[in-house]
């Protein structure tokens, strides 16, 4: 029978305090002229509500516990708790390590029970799922506290496990339909009298070392225990619900809103973003068929959108609209410009790790921009994050920021210490970014414990507060993590393989033992993918949204759905099949309508097309098509070509993201780039490195190479096409003097 909750008694198995009750008690009935010795009132009145004990007094001496006793008790006890009561011996250490919600339901007042709990350290274990015999009609060894607290907490009393040191809460447990476990190593128990009482009572295990709890639950071998991931993407959030071998049981998507009220401006609702992750969770787990209570770990990533916040967590505009509800700066959002030119124009440190150009992509410039430009927004924010650290803080309250996130987007240099360089945030007006924005003087590494899942959040995500959630990624760093996480442990040859994320936009992450700054190649990163490594990251800003835009472009196009885009692939293919690879070779296209964020690192670079005729019919679209989808394919080749003038030696390339959907995009990789083209087996290979960070989180595995190990699915090996290669290098020939003849045409002014 699966467990998915532990109830723990409290007095006796949380904290040793039954002996110091019991001494109270007895000096309690002595001051009111009854007379039990230490030994009759912890066999008889072990485990019980003060209401039991009175009413068992009146039957044994014809007297009840009087008020006054009742009073002088309370003063006593929690006297005598604030001196000497202690948290059980090695509970302090297992509680982490159980994988399954947690409560505490006594005999004792809530009042004390509290008291208890806070004297010894034990609260944010269990608050709020505290119960107790004042709760319900009847106490111990009735079933009522033990019924009342699985239905409280949503589990069936078949699916409980109940941790008892009595004689009446094992009573109680049984009748109430539990699994439970008696704990005999408290100090009013071992080598008593009582110990073998306990022991007879047939309990399903008994132990007396809190340090063995987690091995033994775990030793049921019924719990199954899950992993979820979430992806926000640009326009989409999705979430993934996985085994611990890695394997994908329910995925959902929910989109996502974006105003666009400029060309180079881009916003999110973060209010929105929550509600879609938590959306895509519940349809997710409920595609798996999983429970909540199997849900053990979390793990966020998402864009490098910037999210800005009061102290007190209400949104912050960062729009000119003045609209509270757009406080999210989204990744692609080019308002910034001129801001990213004053950060390069410093020539600081940093910038020797962001490639020795700062990206408008990145937060620095948007924070500035920021506070120059809407500086009644500044003045109110309390708290910035990047989106996947917001998601994180969503989740489980923690102001901790993702390695991840601030080592590759806010000029944090983790391999340094400090890691922040408040010299260069003075020079670029962000004097005060710290305070303002809420940030630690330290990063926390990739998979980093961040703490369970609030009340509120595990409730609006169909999941428990058992659940841990991890420090995240931005999205392209988690897809890397699913698609290269396998090599992590060969790290000496882990720079001949590429992970390419792509989508809307591309990605290319290369890691490596050591620093390698390359111009115009984001990065060296320490620790942004996994730790120990270096990532250096190149990209282009638009490759499916360029696509898109194609299609929108030309008058034979219509709406970028995907079922345009199939009946253009098919119509390339088709004329392939008369024209073989030099269909519409006189046409050539530079891909950087966005900007060419790598090699070049030029964010005002433009797009080219030449060798345009006067055809507007589909299948001049089919054409345009083609060629611009191979100028996608030859950038990747300048990218590849940049990071092997510099120490890689690159020549397999893991693909994932929607283009895994375009055929003629994976054709391209392969041929256009001579590399061996890997296409994942996972189904969604950025959804599983985040649930290799969940699984890192709640302890799964120990580390988190371990887990990437244990959870990669492998994927499907494309070769090279060897005949189509003088082709693509002529077209590659091509590409470099395009870049050349613009370089010429704009020095002219």
């Amino acid at each position: 029978m699966a467990i998915d909750l532990i109830i723990f008694d409290c007095d006796g198995v949380l904290v040793d305090s039954e002996p110091l009750a019991m001494r109270v008690l007895v000096q309690a009935l002595a001051a009111q002229g009854i007379t039990i010795s230490p030994d009759e009132a912890m066999a008889n009145f072990l485990g019980r509500s003060l209401a039991s004990i009175s009413a068992s007094l009146v039957e044994s001496h014809g007297a009840p516990l009087a008020a006054a006793s009742l009073d002088s008790m309370r003063h006593d006890l929690y006297a005598l708790y604030r001196e000497e009561l202690r948290a059980t011996r090695g509970l302090l250490e297992a509680l982490p390590r159980l994988r399954v919600p947690i409560c505490v339901a006594s005999s004792s007042q809530l009042e004390r029970i509290r008291l208890s709990l806070e004297l010894t350290g034990l609260m944010p274990f269990f608050d709020p799922h505290i119960f107790s015999a004042s709760m319900v009609e009847r106490g111990k060894p009735a079933p009522d506290l033990f019924l009342h607290a699985a239905s409280s907490m949503g589990v069936a009393p078949e699916h409980c496990l109940v941790i008892e040191d009595s004689p009446a809460g094992i009573e109680a447990a049984r009748a109430a339909g539990m699994t439970v476990f008696a704990y005999t190593g408290g100090s009013h128990v071992a080598g008593t009298a009582l110990e073998s009482t306990i022991g007879a009572l047939g309990a399903d295990t008994v132990f007396s070392d809190m340090a063995v709890l987690p091995d033994l639950v775990a030793g049921l071998g019924s719990v199954r225990r899950l992993l979820a991931g979430v992806d926000v993407g640009t326009t989409s959030a999705r979430a993934g619900i996985f085994t611990e071998s890695g394997k994908l049981l329910g995925r959902a998507e929910r989109p996502i809103a974006m105003n666009r009220p400029g060309a180079n401006v881009a916003e999110h609702d973060s209010e929105d973003i929550w509600a879609a992750v938590c959306g895509a969770m519940r349809e997710a787990m409920a595609t798996a068929g999983a429970r909540p209570q199997e849900v053990v770990g979390l793990g966020f990533d998402a864009t490098c959108s910037l999210v800005v916040r009061e102290r007190d967590g209400r949104p912050v505009t960062v729009s000119k609209s003045g609209e509270d509800r757009w406080d999210t700066i989204v990744w692609l959002d080019h308002r910034s410009l001129d801001e990213a030119e004053e950060c390069t124009a410093t020539g600081h440190l940093v910038l020797d790790y962001v490639g020795g150009v700062m990206s408008p992509e990145m937060e620095v410039p948007k924070l500035m921009w920021l506070k120059r430009h809407l500086p009644e927004s500044w003045a109110r924010a309390g708290l910035v994050f990047d989106l996947a650290d917001f998601l994180s803080w969503r989740a489980t309250g923690s102001l901790a920021r993702s390695q991840s996130t601030l080592v590759c987007k806010w000029t944090y240099l983790a391999h340094t210490t400090p890691g922040w360089r408040q010299d260069f945030l003075d020079r670029v007006g962000l004097e005060d970014l710290m305070a303002r924005g809420g940030l630690p003087q330290q990063a926390s590494p990739v998979g980093a414990d961040l703490g369970p899942l609030t009340p509120e959040a595990a409730s609006a995500l169909g999941l428990t507060t058992g659940c841990r959630v991890g420090a995240g990624l931005i999205d392209a760093h988690a897809g890397a993590l699913g698609v290269l996480g396998a090599f992590m442990d060969d790290i000496a040859t882990i720079d001949r393989h590429l992970g390419l994320i792509a989508g809307t936009s591309s990605c290319v992450m290369a890691l490596s033992a050591e620093a390698r700054p390359i111009p115009g190649v984001w990065g060296p990163y320490y620790g942004a993918v996994a730790p120990g490594c270096w990532l250096n990251e190149g990209g282009q800003s638009a490759t499916g949204a360029l696509l898109d835009h194609i299609i929108r472009l030309h008058g034979a196009g219509g709406p970028p759905d995907a079922a345009r885009h199939r009946a253009i692939v098919e119509r390339v293919q088709a004329l392939r099949a008369d024209e073989g690879n030099r269909l519409a070779d006189r046409l050539h296209v530079l891909p950087d309508f966005h900007g060419n964020r790598s090699p070049l690192a030029d964010p005002h670079a433009l797009g080219v097309i030449s060798g345009l005729t006067l055809d507007s019919d589909f299948d001049s679209l089919a054409r345009l098509y083609w060629r611009t989808s191979v100028s996608i394919a030859l950038q990747i080749r300048h990218i590849l070509e940049t990071l092997n003038t510099r120490g890689y030696a690159i020549d397999t390339l893991h693909v994932t993201g929607g283009h895994t959907k375009n055929p003629l995009l994976m054709e391209l990789y392969a041929d256009a780039t001579g590399c061996t083209v890997v296409e994942p087996s996972a189904p969604d290979a950025t959804l599983l490195g985040m649930a290799m960070v969940a699984a890192t989180a709640a302890g799964v595995y120990p580390t988190l190479n371990a887990a990437c190990a244990a959870m990669e699915q492998g994927g499907h090996a494309r070769q090279p096409n060897p005949d189509a290669w003088p082709q693509f290098d002529r077209d590659y020939r091509i590409h470099l003097e395009m870049l050349k003849h613009r370089e010429a045409i704009e020095a002219m002014g």
